[in-house]
C-alpha cells in the first residue's frame, strides 16, 4: 500500500509540475484518541489509543481543471503494547509496521471539456447518488470503511471516471467503476461478524449429523473475486431536474455488494476409499446487483424533505441451491429473488437552536438479499451551547425485525478556532439474538482532540 500511495504522489507531483500549476492549497488534521472497550476484562489495559493525520493537497490547472490529493496516516494501538511495538522496536521497519498509510482521495478534475457543459473527474474519489442521511439504497459505489464500532456509517472513496453533464435545466451524473472497492473493516467488527455466521451454519451441521453425517473439519471459508468478463464493470447513472421545492432524480446502477457473502457449502469426504467423516467447505464471493430507482429531496415549510425508492435485482444463479435449507435461520437462506428496498427522513430546526433529524429506512446496504431486509429507525438530535463551542448530541439506531439497538451520545468542544475536544459512547444492544446485541463486546467509550492546520 505505501508503494501505491508513493507513486501516485509522485505521478501528482509530476502532473502539477508538468501542466503548471496556478495555486496549492494544502490542510490537514491531527487527532489523537483514547477508546475503552467497556467489555474486556482490563478495559483501561486493553485501551487502545490511535494518532492519525491526514493531509489534503489541492492545486489549480488554471481554467480548466484542478486536481486533489488527500493522505490518511494513522496508528492504532493497544495502550498497553505502544511502548514496546514502537518505542521499544528493534528497527525502523519493525516500528513502520504499525502505521498504516491510506490513499483517501487522488483525482484530477477537467472543466467544460470541449468547451461542452461537460466536467470530468478521474482517479479515487467520493460517489453518491442517493440522497439519505449518511445512509443510501443506492451504496455499489459506497463500500464501507470502519476499524471501530462508531464508524460504521464511515466509507471509502472508490476508483473511476464521473462525468456531470448540464444540459438545460437537467443535470446528468455518471460512474464508471473499473474494480470493485470492497468493505474494509477492523479485526474486531470482523470477528463478530464470523460468529454470527458460524452460529446460522451450527443448525445445518447439527441436522446433518442427525442423519449420520460426521463432520470433523470445517475448511476455511473461500471467497471468490468478480469476474469482470461475466458481469461488466460497475456503472452508476443518475438524472435529476428540480421541479418547484424539490429535486427528483432516477438512478440506474450496476455492481457489486461491497462485502462478501456466503453464495453456498459442500461436503466431501476426508479420504475416497472412506465415505465418512466429512469435510464441510463454505464459499463467498461478491454478489453482483443491479439497482434501478428514483430519489426526491427538498423542503416543506420549515423542514427538509427526503427519500429514495429502489428496486434491486440480484443475480440469478449465484447463491447454490443448497443455501435454500430449512434448518438455516430464515434471513440465512439466501436467493436471487429481487426485493425493493427504500427510506424517508426529514430533518428541522426548533427556534430554541434543537436539531432533530429522522429516518425510517428498510434495507440497511448490508442487507443484500430479500431475506435479510429489516426496517430501521435511525434518529439524530443535538444543541449547541456557549455560543456555539459546545455541542451535545446523541443518535440512536433500531431494528424493528430482531430489536436490536444502538445508542451514541457525544460532546464536542470547540477549544479554539483549530482545536477541538470530544467524547463519544457507543452503546449496542437488544434482544438476545439481535445483530446489536451480538456486537455488544464493542461497547466502548472514546475521548479525544483534533487539530486542524
Amino acid at each position: 500500500m505505501r508503494r501505491n500511495v508513493i507513486l501516485v504522489s509522485v505521478l501528482v507531483l509530476i502532473l502539477s509540475i508538468t501542466v503548471g500549476v496556478q495555486a496549492t492549497d494544502v490542510s490537514g488534521e491531527f487527532t489523537s484518541e483514547l477508546r475503552v472497550l467497556t467489555k474486556e476484562d482490563k478495559p483501561l489495559k486493553d485501551a487502545m489509543a490511535s494518532v492519525g493525520v491526514s493531509v489534503d493537497v489541492e492545486g489549480d490547472l488554471g481554467p480548466d481543471g484542478s486536481w486533489r490529493l488527500a493522505l490518511d496516516t494513522s496508528l492504532d494501538k493497544a495502550l498497553s503494547s505502544f511502548r514496546d511495538d514502537i518505542w521499544d522496536a528493534d528497527d525502523t521497519d519493525a516500528a513502520e509496521d504499525s502505521i498504516t498509510i491510506d490513499l483517501d482521495e487522488a483525482y484530477l478534475n477537467l472543466y467544460s471539456v470541449g468547451d461542452e457543459a461537460v466536467d470530468l473527474r478521474l482517479g479515487k474519489q467520493y460517489v453518491d447518488v442517493g440522497v439519505g442521511d449518511g445512509i443510501t439504497t443506492f451504496h455499489l459505489t459506497k463500500p464501507v470503511a470502519a476499524n471501530f464500532i462508531d464508524e460504521l456509517q464511515n466509507t471509502r472513496a472508490v476508483v473511476g471516471i464521473r462525468a456531470d453533464w448540464y444540459p438545460d435545466d437537467y443535470q446528468v451524473t455518471a460512474f464508471l467503476q473499473p474494480r470493485i472497492t470492497p468493505n474494509k473493516t477492523g479485526k474486531r467488527i470482523e470477528a463478530v461478524y464470523q460468529e454470527i455466521e458460524k452460529a446460522a451454519l451450527m443448525p445445518v451441521l447439527y441436522a446433518m449429523s442427525q442423519e449420520g453425517v460426521q463432520i470433523v473439519e470445517m475448511a476455511p471459508l473461500k471467497e471468490e473475486a468478480p469476474t469482470y468478463e461475466d458481469d461488466g464493470m460497475g456503472f452508476t447513472i443518475k438524472g435529476s431536474r428540480t421541479f418547484g421545492d424539490f429535486d427528483l432524480g432516477l438512478v440506474y446502477q450496476r455492481g457489486y455488494a461491497p462485502s462478501p457473502i456466503m453464495s453456498g457449502f459442500s461436503l466431501k469426504p476426508l479420504a475416497e476409499e472412506v465415505p465418512v467423516p466429512m469435510r464441510l467447505t463454505t464459499t463467498q464471493g461478491y454478489l453482483p446487483l443491479q439497482k434501478v430507482g428514483v430519489t426526491a429531496e427538498g423542503v416543506l415549510g420549515d423542514a427538509g424533505l427526503w427519500g429514495e425508492l429502489t428496486y434491486n435485482i440480484p443475480k440469478d444463479g449465484f447463491f447454490g441451491k443448497e443455501m435454500d435449507n430449512q434448518a438455516f435461520p430464515e434471513e440465512y437462506r439466501f436467493n436471487s429473488d429481487n426485493y425493493v428496498t427504500g427510506l424517508i427522513g426529514m430533518d428541522y430546526f426548533f427556534e430554541n437552536g434543537v436539531y432533530v433529524n429522522g429516518q425510517v429506512i428498510y434495507g440497511f446496504p448490508q442487507e443484500v438479499t430479500k431475506s435479510m431486509l429489516n426496517t430501521y429507525l435511525a434518529g439524530e438530535v443535538y444543541q449547541d451551547f456557549l455560543n456555539n463551542r459546545l455541542r451535545l448530541e446523541g443518535k440512536v439506531v433500531y431494528c424493528f425485525g430482531d430489536q436490536g439497538w444502538m445508542i451514541m451520545p457525544e460532546a464536542v468542544y470547540q477549544v479554539t478556532s483549530t482545536m477541538k475536544a470530544f467524547g463519544k459512547v457507543a452503546i449496542p444492544g437488544g434482544d438476545d439474538e439481535s445483530l446489536f446485541r451480538q456486537m455488544e463486546d464493542l461497547t466502548q467509550a472514546l475521548v479525544g482532540i483534533s487539530i486542524s492546520f
